[in-house]
């Protein structure tokens, strides 16, 4: 995976960061003005104090931040859509998406929506994580391809998700 520059960024791209040693990436939207819309779970890797630039504090759930409260002293990429399944099977796991992807404007209006409402659910690392929040963003489907790479299964394992995922949201809804 290749790093990318902050200033080859455009607004309604899907970043992430790598996190423990890249065992798995953190995900969001990138909206302009080095800032970010993305989902967070509870963590205690990161500083408790507010930030200086952005007044983010960290706490589950969607939040805008800088984007160094989104980075957190990590690399950053940027995720890839409409990808071949061959590229798919074979890249790393959360790094990619068979889908396409819709416009930069519509992706960055529907961040904003989901901030604003607080209505994509509460995070879970399983079926409802950051991968899942930015993909929903960019495709308006929600799905994450690490989850299932961190158990060793990519395209398959991504099947089996999506069938777990459904599941659950007809439980809880």
């Amino acid at each position: 995976m290749k790093t990318v520059r902050i200033a080859d960024l455009r607004p309604g791209d899907h970043i992430f960061s790598d996190r423990k040693s890249r065992l798995y990436f953190h995900h969001g939207i990138y909206v302009g003005d080095q800032m970010v819309i993305h989902l967070m779970g509870p963590s205690k890797t990161y500083n408790l104090r507010p930030c200086e630039r952005c007044g983010f504090k960290p706490q589950a759930g969607i939040f805008k931040t800088c984007l160094d409260c989104f980075l957190n002293g990590h690399s950053l990429y940027r995720y890839e859509y409409d990808v071949s399944y061959l590229k798919l099977v074979f890249k790393r796991s959360g790094s990619c998406s068979i889908w396409d992807c819709r416009p930069a404007n519509q992706v960055v209006e529907t961040a904003y929506r989901l901030l604003e409402d607080k209505s994509f659910g509460s995070y879970n690392f399983f079926l409802n994580n950051c991968e899942d929040f930015a993909v929903y963003c960019k495709t308006g489907k929600a799905m994450s391809n690490q989850t299932a790479g961190l158990f060793g299964f990519n395209l398959v394992g991504a099947v089996g998700y999506h069938a777990t995922k459904e599941i659950y949201e007809a439980v809880t809804n």
